[in-house]
């Protein structure tokens, strides 16, 4: 198994029809807007479960593993990576289990299995582990070489403790990390510093305390082993490639770039990759029922389709209808996803949104006509206006 042929469809299969074997319970993806009052998003796949790792002893649990439709948006730091990192997406898809009633040595067994059965070359496999001595002594136990395993002093990049919303579940773990070349490692910051060649795709996390409401870490009655793995990154393992080059995704970039060559002379490769990804999660978001507002996830919404416009517009040089481009988009997003694009609902969304935003950017460019050299944090502050924007209305006059 290795190669383009393994498709996105057939690896969630896979990872399913593993657990469903071995009697784990496959419920459905969750909402992306969480019931959880602690976090607005589902952005990871032990959010739905977090019920299970409590304190009460009563709690009926059992193994589950499913597919998690996940979203994050936590700031302009987040935002930039999407442009800068090949395997960074607003929206992705995460394979979860928890497993309980096992011990670190079993749950280091289940996971080399699971890796085994996808066939990935265990001598490209790396291991971040925490200064806790267990995971590292459970992955030697299990034929791991000591060269391929490195301990985290600190929460670093591939972080070792982990907490899961406000007086959540706590735990602590390590990252599975795929290397493309055989050439040997030295140490983390190795790993860490060139996403070119390492892949951190998996975390598996021992969670076996929660927080309080003064801050105390107490211990749970009921501890288990979550796993998850990102979909997008292990395709692009198994597929040999980066995420934006998978199977579920390259079509959407190439109806992006093809649009975008149509209005430009200069296709920028980052910024068609940050509209491709803003766009999927975009309708995403309107298919679960999320509408653009200035509140909450509406507004999260809201700032994805402006930034999305922005980068277009910009592209472009002037204020264009992105009708086609939606329309195109979604059309290649079902084919991918396999599921139904509530395409007129978006097209209208964005539309109401373009609308919103040309009135802004008229009424900025009438400030500019009378203050040509007001500072463009001004108009950020005043009207929301970026300075992506701010060129576009310097340029020719614009048309709609």
């Amino acid at each position: 198994m290795s190669g383009i042929n393994v498709s996105v469809r057939d690896i969630k299969s896979i990872l399913l029809q593993y657990h469903k074997e071995r009697g784990y319970q496959l419920p459905d993806s969750f909402p992306i807007v969480s019931s959880d009052p602690t976090v607005m998003f589902v952005n990871a796949t032990i959010t739905p479960f977090k019920h299970f790792y409590s304190s009460d002893p009563e709690m009926q649990r059992y193994n589950y593993a499913f597919v998690q439709r996940c979203f994050r948006l936590g700031g302009a730091s987040e935002l930039d990576l999407v442009g800068t990192n090949p395997y960074y997406h607003t929206f992705f898809e995460m394979f979860g289990s928890g497993t309980f009633d096992i011990n670190h040595h079993e749950a280091i067994e289940y996971l080399l299995e699971l890796l085994a059965t996808l066939k990935i070359e265990q001598q490209r496999l790396y291991y971040a582990v925490p200064s806790r001595e267990k995971f590292r002594s459970a992955l030697v136990a299990n034929g791991v070489s000591k060269n391929h395993i490195f301990t985290l002093e600190n929460n670093s990049t591939f972080w070792q403790e982990w907490k899961f919303g406000k007086l959540g579940p706590v735990g602590y773990g390590l990252t599975a990390i795929y290397s493309r070349s055989l050439e040997t490692v030295n140490s983390v910051d190795q790993m860490a510093s060139n996403i070119d060649r390492f892949i951190p795709f998996l975390c598996l996390i021992y969670v076996a305390w929660r927080e309080t409401n003064d801050d105390r870490i107490i211990p749970i009655t009921n501890p288990g082993f979550d796993l998850g793995i990102g979909i997008e990154r292990l395709a692009a393992v198994l597929q040999k490639c980066n995420t934006y080059q998978i199977d579920s995704i390259s079509p959407l970039v190439a109806v992006v770039n093809h649009y975008l060559s149509s209005v430009t002379s200069s296709v920028d490769e980052k910024i068609t990759r940050i509209v491709a990804d803003h766009l999927r999660a975009i309708c995403m978001l309107i298919d679960e029922g999320v509408l653009p507002s200035n509140k909450k996830h509406g507004y999260a919404l809201r700032k994805l389709i402006r930034r999305c416009l922005e980068l277009v517009w910009n592209s472009a040089g002037q204020v264009i209808s992105t009708e086609v481009l939606i329309e195109r988009f979604c059309d290649q997003l079902e084919q991918c996803s396999g599921q139904r694009i509530p395409c007129s609902a978006i097209v209208n969304a964005v539309e109401e949104e373009s609308q919103a935003l040309y009135k802004v950017i008229q009424k900025a460019k009438r400030i500019l006509e009378k203050q040509p050299d007001i500072h463009p944090d001004v108009l950020w502050d005043t009207y929301g206006l970026s300075s992506k924007l701010v060129t576009v209305i310097k340029r020719k006059e614009d048309t709609k």
